[in-house]
């Protein structure tokens, strides 16, 4: 119930929350460089005019004669043998002399915030949301006019600044950031069954790091870079070193588009903390039941004596306000002296068969106002093993129920057993049998029924001091 109560005391805090500035940058840049001439690289040639013929049409009517000529480019076979330089005209495109340099530079910058609780995902888009065709579609048959959306299914897809973040707040001021970071445009359309369809451009990164508060985190890398470089000219003339630039041109295009994230986390309301949550509680091993709360031990008070001891932890302490038996530690056994109670074996001496079963009772003489008894006893596993432990009657002698707790660690031969009175219940006095333990022999020898830890405590939990005992086992 300790355990529980101060995990769940762990737990139940205000959670933190944290402010993250998120910068997107979008660095485009286009390098365009044009130089030298471009020259004419076709010639077109045709006759002139004065080659073309003449042909008469007559045409009669009555009382009246008239002959008219039309215009023809053709030629007959004996007119070529004729033609000279004179009869042909030459057109030849212009030049054109090109000096020209591009060099834009873009940037894009979105510096949104975001404010989440610790653990949980927050969400930002900035963007459109851009429908996509999906499922089935019919063109138009035969002339009928069918609309080629009648059986098209869309879905819409976010497209712009997607974050998904979900920030840890760890001790020590410092952030997890388990991130999703996609930047996406639409760069083209394509006909897809007469349907136009965007082509969307994506850059995205996940991940997850670890920040301290007010740490600066720069994401880069995301690049493209596209270098084109195009000559024209004529073919030969193009490629003289000097020359080149009278009778070519060079085209180059550098494009450079990069995307960079900057993350800052902030923490804006930390993790609770207090003193109890931070102290131990120490609930001992699997052979020593015990419960107590550990604390910094204080140093050594202002004034005291050099080399004096500083001031010792807490004692053990029983859990406030809980409800019935308590596993409590064991205390040291006292020696023998006047007024402390002292435990017995009933009997003290035992010689038993091998495969028998027996008991023995562990008695309690002398005490006073006994509200709870825990006791630890060693035995040797190689020659009994526990079978049951019982109420003895010592406790219960005014008729109240007692809690018994027992733990056996039949590897070790230890044996811890608690017989506590119900909480509010006074405490007993006098002499009597605490708990009753049953054996069974398992192997010969001689060996001892020891208590090697006990005590006894007062209804208010103090201490009582308590001697031990030993009882004296032969296995035959």
């Amino acid at each position: 119930m300790a355990l529980a109560q101060k995990l769940v005391d762990d737990l139940d805090k205000a959670k933190p929350e944290v402010l993250i500035e998120v910068a997107v940058m979008q660095v485009s840049r286009d390098k365009a460089h044009t130089l030298g001439i471009n020259p004419p690289t076709s010639v077109s040639v045709q006759l002139q005019n004065n080659i073309n013929t003449t042909t008469p049409t007559t045409t009669t009517t009555t009382g009246t004669t008239t002959t008219s000529s039309t215009g023809s480019t053709g030629l007959s076979l004996n007119q070529i043998a004729s033609l000279n330089a004179t009869d042909f005209q030459v057109t030849i495109p212009q030049a054109t002399a090109t000096a020209l340099l591009s060099d834009p530079d873009t940037k894009i910058i979105q510096n949104p915030q975001i404010r989440a609780l610790d653990g949980q995902k927050a969400t930002l888009k900035i963007g459109d949301r851009v429908p996509v065709a999906t499922g089935s579609f019919q063109p138009g048959i035969g002339g009928v006019g069918i609309n080629p959306l009648v059986n098209t299914q869309f879905q819409y897809l976010d497209v712009g600044v997607n974050i998904d973040i979900t920030p840890r707040v760890h001790a020590g001021r410092e952030v997890s950031l388990k991130m999703s970071l996609d930047v996406s445009a639409v760069t083209s359309y394509v006909s897809i069954g007469g349907i136009s369809q965007p082509v969307i451009g994506q850059r995205k990164i996940e991940h997850e790091i670890r920040l301290k508060d007010g740490e600066v985190n720069l994401l880069g890398g995301i690049m493209e870079d596209q270098q084109t470089r195009a000559l024209t000219g004529i073919p030969g003339l193009a490629q003289i070193p000097i020359l080149k630039y009278l009778f070519s041109q060079t085209n180059t295009d550098h494009s450079q588009n990069e995307i960079v994230f900057v993350l800052i986390p902030h923490i804006i309301r930390g993790p609770e903390g207090s003193h109890a949550g931070s102290d131990m509680l120490d609930v001992g091993t699997a052979n020593a039941l015990v419960l107590r709360r550990t604390s910094v031990k204080p140093s050594t008070p202002a004034g005291a004596p050099a080399g004096s001891p500083a001031p010792q932890g807490n004692p053990p302490q029983p859990i406030p306000g809980s409800q019935g038996p308590q596993n409590v530690p064991p205390a040291q056994l006292a020696p023998n002296q006047a007024g402390a109670g002292t435990f017995m074996f009933d009997p003290p001496t035992l010689s038993e068969a091998k495969g028998s079963t027996f008991t023995v009772n562990v008695l309690l003489s002398g005490g006073q106002n006994v509200y709870s008894v825990p006791v630890q006893l060693n035995y040797d596993p190689n020659q009994v093993q526990l079978v049951n432990v019982s109420n003895g009657g010592f406790l219960s002698q005014d008729g109240q129920a007692v809690a018994l707790v027992h733990r056996d660690d039949p590897s070790t031969g230890t044996l811890q057993v608690t017989a506590t009175r119900p909480p509010g219940a006074g405490g007993v006095s006098g002499q009597g049998a605490v708990v009753t333990l049953t054996f069974m022999a398992k192997g010969t020898g001689q060996s001892a029924l020891t208590i090697t830890r006990g005590g006894a405590r007062d209804p208010a939990m103090q201490p009582i001091a308590m001697s031990g005992a030993q009882a004296a086992l032969t296995i035959q």
